[in-house]
This record gives C-alpha cells, sequence and structure tokens, in this order.
C-alpha cells in the first residue's frame, strides 16, 4: 500500500507518503551530506600544510661599504714648447721607453682631424690588402669560422658595455674580418680592387692636406697618459706612507692645479709600478681593517675591473674618522683613468646557507632549525656568520681536519619557517 488517503473538509482528496518512503528520502540526504563532507575534507587535506618550508641554498654575501677615493701615481708632466691639439700615439695605461714619441700637437683641431683620418685610411688600406691576398683561400671547416663570427660579435658587445669608446673600431674590425673568411669559405666573390683604389686616392689628397706638427716625446721611461687633471700635486707620492690622517683627509677634498698652472703639459709619465688609493671611513666600519689585509676595490661608475689592493697604512683623524692608504701594481687604460672616484671596498666575502630569521629557534642552548626529513621533523644546529633584519647566513663549521660537522643545516634541506608544536621527531600527518 503507497499511502493514506484522507477525505478533508473541502472535498480534496490529498494522498500522504508512507512512513518507509519518509525515511527512505531522509537517509539519501544523510549520505549526499556525509559524501560532500568527505570531500571537502579531502580537498582540505590534499591542500593544508602543518608547516611552510623554504629550502636552503647556498648564497654569498659581502662585507662592503661605499666612500670616495683618490688616485695618487709618482707622476711626473710631459712639458713642451708647442700648443694646440694634442693627439696620442700610445695608449694611455702603456709603457714606454726614453725618446719614444708619445703624441703629436697640431696648430689647429682640423690638422688633427685630418692625422686622424689619415692614420685610418692606411689602417683600411692595410686591411683591404690582407683581404685581397685571401683571395682564392677557402676552407670546409665552416663551423670553426661561424664560431669566430660569434665570439668576435660578443667581444664587441661586451666593448660597447664596459670598454671605451677609443676600442670600438678595433672589435668591429675583428667581427669584419670574421664575416668576410665565412663568406670567402663559402665561395662569396669579393673584390676589394674598387675600394682600395677609393682609398688609396682619399688617401693622396689627405697627405697633400697634412700640415706640420710637433713631437712629444718621453724623457724617462714610465707609464704614458695622455691627459693632466691638476691632481697630481695634491699630495707628493712619496709622502704618502708617511702622511696624517688629517693629511690625506684633506688630500681627498682638495682642488686641483689651477688651468694656469698647466700651461705647456702634453700628459705625463708614471715611474712607479705601484699605485696608492685613499679613502676614509667612518670609525667603527674601520674597526676590523688593519695595515696588512688585503681588500677588493670595485670602481662601480667606470669601466674598470675590481682590484685586489694592501692595506699600507690606517691613520686616524682628528675628527674620530680612519684614513686608509690601498695599494695596488695593476695598470692599464682603465685604471690609468682613475682619480676622483666613488669607489666599493669589500672587507670580506661569506658564503652559507640562506636561511629565514623566522626559523631560527634555540633548543638546549643550541641555536638551529627544524627541517623536513621525510614525514619526520627534525632539528638540526646552525652557526650564523653575517645576519639582517630579514636572512641569516649560516656556515658549517668543521673538524680539526677539515672535515664538516654532523648535525648542521645542509644544502636543500627544507627548513621550517612556520608551524606549531614543533619538536625533534615529530611525525608529520
Amino acid at each position: 500500500m503507497s499511502g493514506k488517503v484522507e477525505q478533508p473538509k473541502d472535498g480534496k482528496v490529498v494522498t500522504l507518503p508512507a512512513p518507509r518512503s519518509r525515511r527512505r528520502n531522509l537517509l539519501y540526504a544523510v549520505v549526499a551530506i556525509l559524501v560532500v563532507g568527505f570531500c571537502i575534507y579531502e580537498i582540505f587535506r590534499i591542500n593544508y600544510a602543518p608547516v611552510k618550508t623554504e629550502v636552503a641554498l647556498e648564497t654569498t654575501v659581502e662585507n662592503a661599504v661605499t666612500v670616495e677615493g683618490l688616485v695618487v701615481r709618482d707622476e711626473s708632466y710631459i712639458r713642451a714648447d708647442a700648443a694646440g691639439t694634442l693627439v696620442p700615439l700610445v695608449t694611455d695605461g702603456h709603457r714606454v721607453a726614453g725618446g719614444d714619441a708619445v703624441a703629436v700637437v697640431f696648430s689647429s683641431e682640423e690638422a688633427a682631424r685630418n692625422y686622424t683620418q689619415l692614420q685610418q685610411v692606411r689602417e683600411d688600406i692595410a686591411y683591404f690588402e690582407s683581404l685581397q691576398n685571401k683571395l682564392g683561400a677557402s676552407t670546409a671547416d665552416v663551423d670553426v669560422l661561424e664560431e669566430q663570427i660569434y665570439s668576435a660579435a660578443q667581444n664587441f658587445v661586451l666593448a660597447t658595455r664596459t670598454g671605451t669608446p677609443d676600442t670600438y673600431a678595433s672589435y668591429a674590425q675583428a667581427v669584419c674580418e670574421a664575416i668576410t673568411s665565412r663568406q670567402l669559405s663559402t665561395g662569396t666573390q669579393i673584390d676589394p680592387t674598387e675600394k682600395l683604389a677609393s682609398l688609396r686616392a682619399q688617401l693622396q689628397t689627405l697627405e697633400a692636406a697634412a700640415g706640420g706638427y710637433a713631437t712629444v716625446t718621453a724623457g724617462t721611461p714610465g707609464y704614458y697618459i695622455s691627459h693632466v687633471d691638476g691632481y697630481e700635486t695634491v699630495l707628493a707620492y712619496d709622502d704618502v706612507l708617511e702622511a696624517s690622517g688629517d693629511t690625506l683627509a684633506a688630500a681627498l677634498s682638495a682642488e686641483p692645479a689651477a688651468a694656469g698652472e698647466l700651461q705647456g703639459c702634453m700628459g705625463k709619465l708614471v715611474d712607479a709600478f705601484d699605485w696608492y688609493l685613499i679613502c676614509v671611513l667612518d670609525a667603527e666600519t674601520a674597526v676590523s681593517v688593519a695595515s696588512g689585509d688585503t681588500l677588493t676595490v670595485e670602481f662601480p661608475l667606470t669601466a674598470a675591473d675590481s682590484v685586489r689592493t694592501k692595506v699600507e697604512a690606517v691613520r686616524p683623524t682628528s675628527d674620530g674618522r680612519t684614513a686608509l692608504v690601498l695599494s695596488c701594481n695593476w695598470m692599464n687604460q682603465q685604471y690609468a683613468s682613475l682619480r676622483t672616484e666613488q669607489v666599493r671596498l669589500v672587507f670580506d666575502e661569506i658564503t652559507g646557507f640562506r636561511v629565514n630569521n623566522r626559523a631560527i629557534r634555540e633548543v638546549d642552548g643550541e641555536q638551529g632549525v627544524y627541517v623536513v626529513s621525510g614525514n619526520l621533523i627534525e632539528f638540526k644546529k646552525i652557526s650564523i656568520a653575517y645576519s639582517d633584519s630579514e636572512y641569516s647566513v649560516c656556515v658549517t663549521p668543521t673538524d680539526d681536519n677539515g672535515y664538516p660537522l654532523g648535525g648542521y643545516v645542509e644544502r636543500y634541506d627544507e627548513i621550517i619557517v612556520e608551524g606549531t608544536d614543533l619538536y625533534d621527531g615529530k611525525i608529520l600527518g
């Protein structure tokens, strides 16, 4: 029997569900609720992590400071009874012998430009003559030639980023030569005859228009630098190591010599191999620096590479600061152009594992962190070598034989940075 029929007062017939049917519907609803609840639980369980971790990766930090520096060299002016536009014959920082021609002086800028153009045309003629000699030569090793093109182009791009403009031409020519060699190897027809004829005609015109010039020679051996800046006499080279802190600090703020005092100077020669860098630090920064230490110096606003320097002198100043004298024996075009520069002194580098400060805890008097090892939590010790407001760099101590001690954080450990009720040996559910 499906249900009970009742006759209400208004005459309508109503069929009521049987008690068994009501129980079945209720059972279905309960099952649906349980299924939905189970699905929600599984989604939560899959996405819920009882702890949050970060991987221990190796990193390097520098203990460094940026200050103003002054370069002091053993410099002497090259003076000549000539006036006009100077055209160097050798690269700055190049060592010359006594009596070598280092520059020529023209009476006008136009004559100097003509001379420079004349030199360039001669170089172009030499290039195309060498190209003419290569005609008919071929090689099957195209891969090597293509690698030469790639390498030359890479060097050119690097030079435009870190070099000086007067070096660009040589790198560009290397690219052209590499491309030409690749073309010749594949049978491309190149005839430089017409180009050579044009260049030789241009050479004759320039030689006819060439004016006279005065030659500047080096009186003694040394490193040639084509420009003078007036700082050559701010502090005598021989007095640097014996100077007081106040004298060194005063040199940093000294004004260069007036232009009138540099009249007739056609460059300078650097005699001594070593040059000095003077800078002043606050006492707190300089407290760990001692004479004989080695520091790395960077020149962030120039094309000069970083150099290793030796601390020659540490001098206190009357205002509570500390003056340093650093020495270096590297010389090239970039270092020859340095004078008053912003420098970055790197005192030391620390390499270790990067650890979030939120993960650091103290257990039984030992500093350390909890890491996830499989489904277990393990406590590992740390040795902090550097720390800031967010992270610490931790190193692994070694025994007397240089072997790393056990029980410390290792590379790729999953360090727990967030979690509750953490302890060594806890099983993660």
